[in-house]
């Protein structure tokens, strides 16, 4: 989509899928999400957009132990049923699928409790090639200051997190914040939501996005030097 006025977004480049996630411990983790979701945004916690669980076969081909998954995919089963079946991939150039499996469950909102709890309860995890288990959540949602709850001005797109719960807990953060460029406001802002961040902040990825002069695509600039204003902890 065309924006119609310049933004800032925090968004992880294409080589890069993921960022961790911190706290370590599943429930941790959890909390952190929780703790930012409920004071920098107006996300609905207990109603995500979506919610996934994947469990894996062991892959015999690398002598996986068969008996932990097993027992990990049985209790799933147990839970929410039989799930969905598919290989992980394909040998090429035959074609024929991976001995190794993966089975999935597309939860409703009300089970979120209850697949947390069982990854929760199944700590800690063996090593796995994949898996062994993983929750994957998504949350869109507009930024609020954190300090007066209101939604910020000028969002034009909403911002999401897609979550990955299991033994290495990561997300893939798409964060569009409302302002036109890196001035004081900018930074003031981030500075006010660092502490609820339950990943590491990278200025890094921060870009300038806004139209091209025929509005017919969006041009993306890197935040450097010459224009990064500083931050109340450098002042």
């Amino acid at each position: 989509m065309i924006a119609e006025r310049p933004y800032i977004t925090y968004t992880l480049p294409i080589s890069r899928t993921t960022q961790a996630l911190l706290g370590g411990k599943i429930e941790t983790v959890w909390t952190n999400i929780q703790h930012f979701l409920s004071n920098c945004t107006n996300a609905d916690i207990e109603n995500p957009n979506s919610i996934r669980l994947i469990a894996y076969s062991a892959d015999e081909d690398s002598n996986e132990p068969l008996e932990p998954v097993n027992t990990i995919i049985k209790g799933a089963q147990q839970l929410f049923g039989k799930g969905k079946t598919s290989p992980t991939g394909y040998m090429y150039p035959s074609g024929k699928p991976h001995k190794q499996i993966q089975i999935e469950w597309d939860l409703e909102t009300g089970n979120l409790h209850e697949a947390l709890h069982y990854l929760i309860s199944g700590q800690p995890y063996p090593v796995y090639n994949l898996g062994p288990i993983e929750l994957i959540i998504s949350y869109d949602f507009h930024l609020l200051n954190p300090l007066s709850k209101e939604v910020l001005p000028n969002q034009q797109f909403q911002s999401s997190l897609l979550i990955w719960l299991t033994k290495r807990n990561c997300v893939r953060p798409n964060i569009h914040f409302p302002f036109i460029e890196p001035g004081q406001d900018f930074w003031n802002y981030v500075n006010s939501i660092k502490p609820f961040l339950p990943f590491k902040f990278e200025e890094k990825v921060l870009r300038i996005v806004s139209a091209n002069k025929k509005r017919t695509d969006n041009v993306w600039k890197k935040i450097t030097p010459d224009i990064k204003m500083p931050s109340c902890a450098d002042v």
